[in-house]
């Protein structure tokens, strides 16, 4: 492993707009927004290479920079030498090779696998799927990102998509399949519009959905609302996943991977009520018709609730997600308390919720400024004698 002596935390830290830090042929800036950027320049196989790997804000952080380096040597071994430093044998495809990488999720407790499944199924095998993997290029990308874009996919979903396809790549080098990685260009996400609920809407949801004629709709709406979960690991709770007295929820199955999600009080009396009379291993959210024993998802149910309750902003499950953050952001919680109460990788999204409320504070302060004032609002008209 490659030691560092600049490029460390309180390095980074302590640089200002335009200033950067480079070691080892990587060089992190500070950008005039202060984000941070990595970039490599090393000179591989007389040819030098300089690019940029990505945002600190994205979530790239100097591993990605010290991986990219890497497979360029390997991929400089591997050309001049044979030496691939794996143990490949015949070319794969990329559909092959996407069978055996689900396969082995399945196998070693992998995340999210039905989403994996259907991007590699609906896009990346029919258009990505002749390819061999380890021949796989930016160039074979882009074009990709292009058909793509041709059939009406947003950034956002292109880059769901290249996430499933890196962490594939990833898989096949870590068990040693693949000697290297290609970068894959991240595609630029417009900021979205942070819908989230307000107090008196949250309370107009809750009365909606105890009146729904679905037994599930309330527990869905009061587990969602006031801890933020995912839609698929609030339905994947369990009875034996409340742990009322510490008001703790045990999350299995998540984006995020496992972990313990805190909830309030209200929520911890409420559910401990509901699964009294349960077994353990009862789904919460069960469904006698369904195959895996609980609600596949709530989409149509939450609809019905979002209507009756005379919402009329776009509301979906995820919504909750935005409206807990929110409500966190605006009692004065800091980001790194919202990104492990949310279950998120990086603090960039949660940043976004603590910066909506700071600005709605200085709004709040700028108008207590501009109204706290001797002056009469009213408009001063000259007088006749003035005049």
């Amino acid at each position: 492993m490659t030691a560092f002596a600049k490029l460390t935390r309180s390095g980074m830290r302590g640089l200002k707009a335009g200033q950067s830090l480079s070691e080892h042929g990587i060089t992190y800036t500070r950008t005039s927004s202060g984000d941070g950027r990595w970039s490599v320049n090393v000179m591989v196989n007389r040819r030098r290479h300089h690019q940029v790997v990505g945002l600190e804000s994205e979530g790239y952080t100097r591993t990605q920079a010290e991986d990219l380096v890497s497979s360029l040597k390997a991929a400089k071994r591997s050309a001049a030498h044979g030496v691939a430093g794996s143990r490949q044998g015949r070319p794969q495809s990329i559909s092959q090779a996407a069978e055996d990488y689900l396969a082995y999720l399945a196998t070693h407790d992998g995340r999210d696998l039905v989403a994996k499944r259907m991007r590699f199924d609906q896009h990346l095998v029919p258009h990505l799927g002749q390819r061999q993997v380890a021949r796989l290029t930016d160039d074979d990308w882009m074009a990709y990102v292009g058909k793509r874009k041709g059939e009406g996919a947003s950034p956002a979903t292109i880059n769901r998509e290249r996430s499933a396809l890196l962490h594939m790549l990833n898989t096949m080098r870590r068990r040693k399949l693949l000697a290297a990685v290609p970068v894959l260009a991240r595609q630029a996400e417009p900021e979205g519009k942070l819908v989230y609920l307000t107090p008196a809407e949250s309370q107009r949801l809750l009365k909606a959905a105890a009146n729904d004629q679905s037994d599930l709709a309330h527990p869905f709406v009061m587990v969602t609302l006031y801890t933020g979960l995912r839609h698929a690991a609030a339905l994947n709770l369990r009875a034996c996943d409340v742990d009322a007295d510490r008001r703790i929820l045990w999350i299995r199955h998540d984006k995020a991977g496992r972990r313990e999600q805190p909830m309030p009080q209200i929520l911890a009396d409420y559910l401990a009520e509901l699964t009294a009379g349960m077994d353990s291993e009862d789904f919460i959210f069960a469904s006698p018709r369904a195959k895996s024993g609980r609600a596949y998802q709530m989409n149509a149910i939450f609809a019905r609730c979002v209507e009756r309750a005379g919402i009329t902003k776009h509301c979906t499950p995820h919504t909750m997600r935005h409206t807990a953050a929110t409500n966190a952001a605006h009692a004065g919680l800091d980001a790194a308390t919202i990104q492990m109460m949310g279950g998120w990788k990086t603090r960039a999204m949660a940043e976004r919720y603590t910066h909506a409320a700071s600005m709605r504070d200085a709004m709040d302060a700028l108008q207590g400024k501009l109204t706290n004032r001797r002056v009469t609002p009213k408009l001063q008209r000259r007088s006749a004698k003035n005049a």
